[in-house]
């Protein structure tokens, strides 16, 4: 009887996985260099926004779309603005699209759709460089979606007004610049995603100073004892590793965001986000072992 395979560490095409990767920060790159001969620079963060859902697009499975646009619900009055956010990926077997605005981004992810709320099933929104302000930024703008999860529609009811019960939500940035290595504002800032239903952090595609192809997952943490921050220029830095002061909510009750690098983190959110949308993610179990892999561990 032939032997029976187990999983192994790293696995068959973890590198040719991080590919995906190179290529996104390669073209943010170019436009990044692009965008120095203008007066406002801009560009680089709308390729950041496609170069996303282009992987995206190729990486999840064909039921889900991914664009740029508008969230819909019948529960909110015609009058009141409708948001527009960077990456929202949603059921497209069964979404109809209620209206599209195109874009200087020619291809089918760069067009703006109006997504009905109940077949949408993530929300991301994406940043150049990670500091204090552009986490604030994104975090204040997926407020907006408040008003549509702030509640959940009973199954049996045949209008839906809310996000659906695995919706989740995150924050994206493409560098950490050596100059807020020591920012824990930037860190801490994440913190308050914790009033987001579905919030579940984030990554940092690349760290400046790093000789590895590693990636920042941004999590937030929850203790039963206060804990005090590990960041600072006698301390750590967050190329490095970064966990904040803890917020007290109750006695017992203590919550911190953290950063920590490797190479499989890329892979983790991408198969963490497919988990969480089909309600089958777990906390602390990995949710698929495809793309896992580490430099140091390849046989020599």
């Amino acid at each position: 009887m032939p032997n029976k395979l187990k999983i192994e560490f790293p696995v068959q095409g973890w590198k040719q996985f991080l590919t995906s990767k190179k290529e996104m920060l390669d073209a943010y790159d170019r436009a990044r260099v692009k965008a120095k001969t203008q007066q406002v620079e801009t560009s680089h963060g709308r390729v950041a926004e496609a170069e996303l859902r282009k992987w995206l697009s190729s990486f999840l499975p064909k039921r889900y779309g991914v664009t740029s646009g508008y969230i819909v619900s019948p529960g909110l009055k015609s009058t009141q603005k409708t948001p527009h956010f960077d990456v929202i990926i949603y059921d497209q077997l069964e979404s109809p699209i209620l209206w599209f605005e195109d874009s200087p981004d020619v291809t089918p992810q760069g067009r703006s759709l109006a997504i009905p709320v109940e077949y949408v099933r993530c929300v991301l929104e994406v940043k150049s460089n990670f500091s204090s302000s552009t986490v604030h930024e994104a975090i204040e703008h997926l407020t907006e979606l408040r008003p549509l999860m702030d509640s959940l529609d009973d199954p049996q009811d045949k209008y839906k007004l809310h996000l659906s019960e695995n919706f989740c939500c995150g924050v994206v940035f493409f560098n950490l610049q050596q100059v807020h290595q020591f920012s824990e504002k930037a860190l801490s800032n994440l913190v308050k995603g914790l009033e987001l239903r579905g919030f579940f952090g984030g990554m940092i595609l690349r760290g400046e100073g790093h000789t590895k192809d590693i990636t920042g997952k941004l999590s937030i943490l929850r203790s039963e004892t206060p804990t005090e921050s590990c960041i600072g220029k006698d301390k750590s830095s967050l190329p490095n590793m970064g966990m904040t002061k803890s917020v007290k909510i109750t006695d017992n009750l203590h919550f911190l965001a953290m950063l920590l690098w490797t190479e499989p983190y890329f892979s983790e959110f991408g198969f963490d986000i497919i988990a969480m949308m089909q309600g089958t993610y777990e906390v602390g179990r990995i949710s698929s072992f495809h793309g896992m892999g580490a430099t140091g561990f390849e046989p020599t």
